[in-house]
């Protein structure tokens, strides 16, 4: 088989593992093996994503075309590699192709222990043997993957060692062995050496010899010499061009890995990628749009408020464990090297405890401290509030929750308590401390007991701290052996006093480590002991003692699975939660007993794996509205709700995802964070009302990183990812960058109608809520506001109190022409307002749109707007007077002429537009140009009338003198505005899928928007070959996949203050600054409602979070030192 690629490179997109497959790239591509090896090597081509594909590509389909095409694949291996599906589903599917054999594998070992770093599937081998009976079996034998290593103590060593590693990757791929191969590099590097130095004395001569002819001929060359010159010139030239080229390569390239770090959720080190693919001050390297799209995404430079990382805590090794704690005061943390406490407002390290100290050092030879951080799962006093307006409800469509509420937010209130108490710490020989959670201050200590031997792991109860352990016994010659006897000592947590000592006389492993029991808990004098015989037992102290009260069976629902059990107190009762997995049976019975254990009331079995994460809580009858108290679980991928009362399941809910962290309150909230960042809320009051519809849950935050633990208090998160040295505080923070516009106390549904073409001024209109509440009885109000962006001061035009605002365009800054109800009226009307002033003069008889929703567009001089129900167009002058196209007809209602499906454009004085005439008493449809200065018309070169003619969809000004019309037969149509004639007939077939729209994006060329979500650039001869793509912050959001030319009209280009960039729209409220010099977006806003088109900044109205206002759009250096700054808070510039 003929393989189009001699091998596949997969990799993690995180570093090292890039710049490693990079640098493997290019050296096996460009590897010549010695001739003295017999082997004749091919041009290699070696495959890796980054450098075959581009942004806009259909990865999926490519790669796996790529992986097929394949002759080996060439695995980049560290412990991040196992943790990506993508990786692992190119590697399942090689061995698919090879079956499923680790035949023609190769890996590159770049990070990490080795064990951590293969995948399984490399670890083993299939082979055929026969058993005791005979039978020939296939059983996995383990094998060590041959790999290259180049795991260092940095990125610079371990590329230091590729250079010579690759070889080993090389060799398979030649065919040869590596050590042959590896000897016989050496042997040329050394011939390579001696042919240069044995050549030094031998060019000096040359050099001599040709001095001396050239002196003899250089008169005679000077014409040569100057012919020379200029081609050296050239070729000067040329190499400029192609530098410039591979810059921009480069930077593509590096723009590319950026994009998909971030889609990763790897948000610092996608920075750094963007960051790395743009010109830093003073260098010399092309400023890519693509560039700057990602960096402006990754660092939500268009958004009012951005959940990221804030501040960074730096630990010795990955961080193990992690929780506010000190009532939130501070972050505590874990690794390997010991407990970190850092101050969670600043992020500084107030102190580390190391197994290393003094004070926590053990008689062990090896030391390793264990920390538990007493963290109340109950966070009542936790509230969310919906951050629009009152009156407004946003949700999404959930298969799992039904609905998911999207505009709520934590409102953190003076009742809300912060996460965490103190911190207990165990050394290897288990001798405790309890540590002051918000200083990390000791507050106790207590010693191993002298008489302890062996100290098993130690139990953090409600009342008590619980050691075990075996005592000791000294022989004759002083030397101490482990005891018959076991011993649980009792702890009171607050004073670290040693309360009770009590012997165990139940364990059946005498003089053993292992123990078939396990201590559960210790309450009211009452010890719990759960054995691997699957009881639950209760024993009573007395005197130092144990007397057996009650034992039960634990119940557990597969008795050959792999089982665990957990124990719980609510309101005194003993509860349990035996777990059972066996196979992909994973079932948990939850028992609930009575005070003494001697009752069981009930067992509820819920389909969920405990082991997991497991968490229970209770929620009062009182608080909930439930006729019972409600008992919540929730394991990593699921929520239930059991009735406490009788032990029926209420409901058992499966995430979507793994389930990070969790709490939950009183009045019914079970709150918690996955793995995607994403937090949610699911409120058990809406499963109980009856009524599926009401099944819903809510969205608190998204954050941009990955995670793998979570811990939130007080309106921050810290999180870490998987393997991590570093953990980040989180929270929202607002963009310093952007202006918001304030219209005052309980104004709601803020939005930005019209700005300005200098920027200075903005229309705005607000709804004002009475005391910020919404009910049947309120009375709500609009507001038309003049904003001065120069002061952030709004004056109100109080004329228009009461009424509402539909559209507006500036003429100037000095005059607002608006459309819009005046009080009660149930007509519209237009006006002229005084910006300075705010005084209104309406515009006398000029007709109204009769349908309160036509759009104001701005010309020089006035405005344009469809009226009479869209069937007419007018022009109103600043001055206030106005022209209409349309006239009614003598005695009727009826107009003389209209424009028929809203299908119009304006250029200046000129208007486009499908229209009905009357012409002797007979109507005609036309495609004509109507000037408003003349009053005259011209028809364009195409019959409406035939039933042969393609339907318009679409009409757009080209330039001032070229229409553009989009028709059904999937073609576009240019005409001269001035005589009519059709001047070119651009087919659309360069485009992928169906055209939605058409808009001019320069002069002489238009794009059109497909439904993939694509524009397209065209000219008069077709389709030029550029093409980029439109993205949405979530494809939830984006409704051009379901559009057609039916919603032509809802796309739209903007002028911008750079001629070479022009703002795509998208039902008004989605933008794009699209770089028509390459044809990409540069920057994407969310929320758009408006751009000057002399001024470099962009509006926004954000009715989810009841925001308005403008950001600036950002230079290149701008963006950059906005990166600089905020990777330098992080200590990672």
């Amino acid at each position: 088989m003929e393989y189009k690629y001699k091998a596949f490179i997969s990799y993690r997109h995180i570093e090292p593992d890039m710049q490693a497959a990079e640098k493997l790239q290019k050296l096996l591509e460009a590897y010549k093996p010695p001739k003295s090896l017999g082997v004749k090597k091919e041009n290699w081509r070696i495959f890796r994503d980054v450098s075959e594909l581009q942004s806009s590509s259909d990865l999926s389909e490519i790669i796996k075309n790529a992986i097929e095409s394949s002759e080996y694949l060439i695995v980049i291996c560290s412990p991040q590699y196992t943790e990506s599906k993508w990786c692992l589903q190119e590697l399942t599917r090689f061995r698919e192709l090879h079956d499923n054999k680790n035949t023609n594998i190769i890996t590159l070992l770049v990070n990490g222990d080795p064990r951590e770093s293969f995948p399984e599937e490399l670890t083993y081998a299939e082979v055929t043997t026969t058993n005791e009976k005979g039978e020939e079996v296939t059983v996995k034998v383990d094998v060590e993957p041959l790999a290259a290593n180049i795991v260092a103590d940095n990125i610079k060593d371990s590329m230091k060692k590729l250079n010579t590693e690759y070889l080993r990757i090389a060799a398979p791929l030649l065919g040869c062995d590596f050590n042959d191969l590896y000897q016989r590099e050496k042997r040329r590097e050394a011939a390579k050496r001696r042919r240069i130095f044995g050549g030094v004395s031998g060019i000096l001569s040359l050099i001599s010899i040709i001095s001396v002819a050239s002196a003899v001929t250089i008169n005679g060359k000077n014409k040569q010499i100057q012919k020379q010159n200029d081609q050296i010139k050239e070729q000067n030239v040329e190499i400029e061009n192609k530098n410039s080229e591979l810059l921009v390569e480069n930077a593509g390239h590096l723009a590319v890995e950026s994009e998909n770090l971030y889609k990763e959720s790897s948000l610092i080190p996608a920075i750094k990628k963007a960051v790395a693919a743009l010109p830093s001050e003073g260098e010399e390297k092309p400023v890519l749009p693509e560039a700057e799209y990602a960096l402006s995404r990754e660092l939500g430079m268009f958004r009012h408020t951005q959940m990221v990382p804030q501040l960074s805590l730096k630990h010795d090794c990955a961080v193990e464990q992690l929780s506010f704690m000190g009532g939130g005061k501070s972050v505590v943390s874990k690794d390997a090297t010991g407990v970190y406490f850092w101050d969670a407002e600043t992020g500084k390290l107030i102190k580390k405890l190391s197994a290393a100290d003094s004070e926590f050092a053990s008689t062990s030879g090896s030391n390793e401290l264990t920390a538990y951080f007493d963290v109340n799962l109950d966070k009542t006093g936790t509230y969310f509030h919906n951050a629009s307006s009152p009156s407004r409800i946003t949700y999404e469509n959930s298969s799992i929750f039904n609905k998911i509420y999207t505009n709520y937010i934590h409102s953190v209130e003076e009742d809300e308590q912060g996460t965490g108490g103190d911190v207990y710490i165990a050394n290897s020989d288990k001798s405790i401390w309890r540590v002051d959670g918000a200083t990390g201050e000791i507050k106790w200590k207590s010693p191993k007991p002298d008489n302890a031997y062996h100290c098993y792991s130690f139990i953090v109860g409600d009342e008590y701290v619980l050691r075990m352990y075996n005592d000791k016994r000294e022989l004759v010659s002083g030397k101490a052996i482990m005891g018959d006897n076991i011993f649980l000592e009792i702890i009171d947590r607050e004073t670290g006093k040693e309360v009770d000592t009590v012997k165990l006389d139940f364990n059946n492993k005498a003089a053993s480590l292992y123990l078939d029991f396990e201590i559960k808990a210790v309450r009211d004098g009452v010890v719990y002991a759960a054995f691997d015989s699957g009881i639950l037992a209760a024993y009573e102290i007395k005197d130092h003692a144990l007397k057996l009260i009650n034992s039960v069976e634990l119940n557990y629902p597969v008795a050959a699975g792999i089982n665990t059990n957990y124990l719980q107190f609510f309101n005194d009762e003993p509860v349990t939660a035996a777990c059972s997995v066996m196979a992909f049976d994973l079932t948990t019975n939850i028992s609930r007993y009575d005070k003494d254990m001697k009752e069981k009331k009930w067992t509820a079995s819920i389909p969920v794996n405990y082991q997991n994460k497991g968490k229970m809580f209770l929620m009062p009858a009182k608080t909930t509205g439930y006729e019972h108290d409600v008992l919540a679980v929730t394991t990593n991928r699921t929520v239930s709700f059991v009735d406490y009362e009788n032990g029926k399941l209420i409901k058992s809910i499966p995430i979507d995802g793994e389930i990070i962290d969790a709490s939950f309150s009183q009045n019914g909230l079970v709150m918690f964070t996955l793995d995607s960042g994403e937090e949610y809320a699911i409120s058990f009051k809406s499963l109980i009302t009856g009524k599926e519809s009401d099944r819903s849950a809510y969205r608190v935050q998204t954050m941009t990183t990955k995670i793998s633990l979570c811990s939130y208090s007080l309106g921050k998160y810290v999180t870490a990812e998987n393997y991590s040295n570093t953990a980040y505080i989180q929270y929202p923070k607002m963009n310093s960058s952007y202006k918001d516009i304030d219209a005052g106390e309980f104004m709601y549904d803020r939005n930005v109608l019209a700005v300005s073409d200098d920027g200075t001024k903005a229309a705005v209109i607000s709804t004002y809520y009475p005391n910020g509440e919404y009910n049947s009885g309120s009375q709500l109000t609009d507001h038309l506001f003049i904003y001065d962006t120069a002061n952030g001061s709004c004056t109100e035009v109080t004329e228009l109190n009461g009424g509402r605002a539909l559209s507006a365009a500036f003429v100037g800054s000095d005059k607002l022409i608006v459309n819009a109800y005046k009080g009660t009226s149930t007509e519209d009307g237009i006006m002229i307002i005084n910006t300075a002033d705010g005084k209104v003069t309406d515009v006398k008889d000029a007709p109204g749109t009769m349908r309160g929703s036509s759009q104001l567009i701005p010309a020089e001089g006035g405005a344009y707007y469809l009226a009479d129900t869209n069937r007419n167009l007018v022009f109103v002058s600043s001055d206030g007077s106005f022209k209409s196209w349309a006239q009614k007809k003598e005695n009727s209602i009826l107009m003389d002429k209209e424009i028929v499906d809203e299908l119009c454009a304006v250029s200046g004085s000129k208007a486009a537009m499908l229209a009905k005439l009357s012409d002797d008493d007979e109507e005609k449809t036309a495609l004509i140009v109507h000037d408003f200065s003349s009053g005259q018309y011209t028809k364009l070169e195409f019959n409406a009338e035939s039933d042969t003619s393609p339907d318009i969809q679409r009409i757009f000004w080209q330039n001032d003198t070229t229409v553009g019309v989009l028709f059904s037969d999937r073609t576009v149509g240019l005409f001269d505005a001035e005589k009519g004639p059709r001047k070119a007939t651009v087919s659309l077939n360069g485009t992928s899928q169906e055209p939605v729209s058409v808009a001019a994006v320069g002069d002489d060329k238009f794009a059109v928007l497909c439904r993939d979500s694509h524009l397209y650039e065209m000219n008069a001869e077709g389709f030029t070959g550029r093409s980029c793509r439109l993205d949405f912050e979530n494809d939830y959001d984006n409704d051009i996949y379901e559009s057609d030319s039916t919603s032509a009209a809802l796309f739209e280009t903007k002028p911008s203050a750079d001629s070479s960039r022009v703002y795509a729209v998208w039902d008004k409220s989605q933008a794009w600054l699209l770089d028509t010099s390459r044809f990409t977006v540069r920057y994407r806003i969310d929320d758009f409602a408006a751009a000057p088109a002399k001024a470099d900044t962009v509006f926004i109205s954000d009715d989810g979070q009841n925001k308005a206002g403008f950001f600036p759009i950002y230079t290149t250096q701008q963006l950059l030192s906005a990166a600089k700054d905020y990777l330098t808070a992080l200590s990672e510039a």
